[in-house]
């Protein structure tokens, strides 16, 4: 993944937590869901996402319809993967998108994550 991939990522987290903040576009979700998923982990799902947002963009398929396609299989992967079912992903996501300073703090550790994966591996040294 190339650097203006990881930028227009960051950007796309931003627009979602500045839509979030918006005062009576979103009810308020108050209540953290029994299935909350943890901050970290969360994180670590969000990669994967927008990974797979950034894959499926690089397919250059042809129908919106086959992006989507394409996507919600990987999300499905995802999800295995991470032992998630949707409906805790979703409440998840609903709740920390109505609590700006907690999905902050997530969008920071998936920039983190995004930036290790995409700076050149250094040569170990003998």
């Amino acid at each position: 993944m190339r650097w203006h991939l990881i930028k227009q990522t960051i950007w796309m987290g931003l627009a979602m937590l500045g839509l979030g903040m918006l005062p009576g576009c979103q009810a308020q979700q108050d209540e953290r869901p029994d299935n909350l998923i943890p901050e970290d982990r969360m994180a670590d799902i969000l990669t994967e996402v927008h990974k797979a947002e950034t894959k499926v963009s690089r397919l250059g398929l042809r129908s919106l319809d086959s992006s989507n396609i394409a996507y919600k299989h990987l999300e499905r992967q995802i999800f295995v993967k991470f032992k998630v079912d949707t409906a805790a992903y979703t409440k998840s996501y609903v709740y920390y998108s109505s609590h700006p300073r907690e999905m902050e703090s997530i969008y920071k550790q998936v920039v983190e994550k995004l930036k290790k994966e995409t700076e050149p591996k250094k040569p170990a040294h003998s």
